[in-house]
């Protein structure tokens, strides 16, 4: 099932339907109630999602929603978007389901209604809407609470301590979150938490957290040294040792650090062929050299595929701009305008070479391009020549 509310595509996928059937399975026997539990669960959620994607929207964005088994998601590219707004876009869902709530509470309250089905549709939207509201900002990712509060510490305590920390807590109310539910017989949202609470402790294991250093930190320790000390062959000899390490996590640093050094050397398709064979998903400033290298290669999918990312681990002009011309490249003026108007954002940028990045060949493809004008009208202050 599939439409478009609000200039907002909205699809229903087969998980949520089978999620509502076995919702309706367990309550027993089929009556007009259930049938309104059932619409008042996919309305509310509904509900929610728009909270999320109206304010992409009115941030630029194009948003899509999608309900899935246990709930729905709302997706959208984020380019150009600032921390702030990505914070708003998700508070405004639980805002949404607050707004929701008082509604319900409020028509029951004035009594303005007296048909037995109105008042139970009512109810039933308050209780269950406050129940999802509690679960939903459980600081556990993905949950909107889980992402509120990743991104606060983030914001407070930097990249690394900001995640570990967010993920301890996430892990904790995994625990006891899931043996609530199981407790009281509410197995979806016991397995629902448990299954999330495993990705978190993936992610915390993966990311590095749970590992004691060893000699093998210490002799990468040292190959940073060699880089900063101008010693490449003693660096690189580290690093080539450190690749063959099992431990993953090393693995990948000693693998970005001889990538890095090799683009030093100006030795740029060994690097980025060295990128390439690794690991890309555990990647993290290597994944910002290998998109750099990779337009060199006029490989542009990659950088496409990781332009979100690489942009949150370096937001900075130069990324930016290096997402805004893989776009051009592919042929996509609306992505490219949008992130090429990010990169003119920043206030470092001196108004000229605004200008010269508009006459830089690599838009030529798109420069005619009607929302490629759009996007990037206004960039140059017409006052300053």
């Amino acid at each position: 099932m599939n439409f478009i509310f609000l200039k907002i595509p909205v699809t229903f996928h087969p998980s949520f339907w089978l999620f509502l059937l076995l919702i309706a399975f367990q309550s027993g026997y089929p009556s007009l109630e259930i049938l309104i539990i059932l619409g008042i669960i996919s309305f509310s959620l509904l509900f929610h999602e728009y909270g999320h994607a109206l304010t992409a929207l009115y941030f630029g964005q194009n948003p899509e929603i999608h309900l899935v088994a246990f709930g729905g998601y709302a997706s959208y590219k984020s380019y150009g978007l600032s921390e702030k707004q990505q914070f708003l876009i998700t508070l405004n869902g639980p805002v949404f389901t607050g707004l929701l709530i008082s509604l319900s509470y409020f028509l029951l309250k004035s009594h303005l209604f007296s048909g037995y089905y109105i008042n139970y549709s009512l109810y039933y939207v308050m209780k269950l809407n406050m129940f999802w509201l509690v679960v939903n900002l459980i600081p556990l990712y993905p949950f909107d609470g889980g992402q509120l509060l990743r991104s606060l510490l983030i914001a407070k305590l930097g990249d690394e301590n900001g995640l570990k920390i967010s993920l301890i807590i996430g892990n904790i109310c995994a625990i006891l979150g899931s043996t609530y539910f199981l407790c009281n017989q509410y197995y979806y949202f016991g397995a629902l938490f448990l299954f999330e609470g495993f990705k978190n402790l993936q992610t915390y294991y993966q990311s590095g957290f749970g590992r004691t250093k060893s000699n093998n930190f210490s002799l990468y320790n040292k190959g940073i040294q060699a880089m900063e000390n101008n010693e490449p062959e003693n660096a690189k000899a580290i690093f080539k040792k450190l690749i063959k390490s099992k431990d993953s996590y090393i693995k990948n640093f000693a693998t970005e650090g001889l990538a890095t050094v090799l683009d030093k050397e100006g030795k740029r398709k060994e690097a980025y062929h060295l990128l390439l064979k690794s690991d890309l998903d555990s990647l993290k400033r290597g994944k910002c050299l290998l998109c750099k290298l990779a337009f060199d290669e006029k490989n542009y999918s990659i950088i496409d595929t990781y332009s979100r990312e690489i942009y949150g681990i370096n937001p900075s002009f130069e990324t930016a701009l290096l997402i805004s011309k893989a776009y051009a490249c592919l042929n996509n003026p609306e992505l490219s305008g949008g992130w090429l108007r990010t990169a003119s954002m920043f206030p470092t940028v001196p108004n000229d070479s605004l200008k010269s990045l508009l006459e830089d060949k690599t838009f030529d493809p798109i420069r005619e391009n009607e929302v490629f004008q759009q996007c990037t009208q206004g960039m140059i202050n017409p006052a300053v020549k």
